[in-house]
């Protein structure tokens, strides 16, 4: 019996990552992939729902606060092994960062996406 690729997504950002999301989730369901979906709440969850398997709505707003980021990590790493995804697929940097740090040592690869590079702006 073959399992079907599962993928969860994470992003903070809306904007750009949003647009990108938008036609890329889409396509990656016609495939007859399995996603899901982490996102901040600069996200309308309605959106989401017909497209990927489950959305989760998280705070996962920018911060310096080490507890603060913590409490995050622990959210996404609980969705993590409940979901038990193939790819965790992270879009720009602080999605990346909690992202990569909540799959560490769990059975899953994970897929970094910075979508904008705003250093070369001037």
């Amino acid at each position: 019996m073959n399992k079907r690729l599962c993928i969860l997504h994470i992003a903070e950002c809306a904007g750009g990552v949003e647009r990108y999301l938008q036609m890329l989730l889409p396509r990656l369901e016609k495939r007859g992939l399995k996603q899901y979906f982490i996102c901040s709440f600069n996200y309308e969850k309605q959106k989401y729902k017909n497209v990927v398997d489950g959305v989760e709505q998280l705070d996962l707003k920018q911060t310096f606060s080490p507890i603060q980021v913590m409490k995050k990590i622990i959210s996404i790493r609980k969705y993590i092994k409940r979901r038990h995804p193939d790819i965790v697929y992270c879009h720009s940097s602080f999605a990346g960062g909690l992202g990569r740090l909540a799959a560490l040592g769990l059975n899953c690869k994970v897929v970094y996406n910075p979508h904008g590079w705003a250093f070369n702006i001037r």
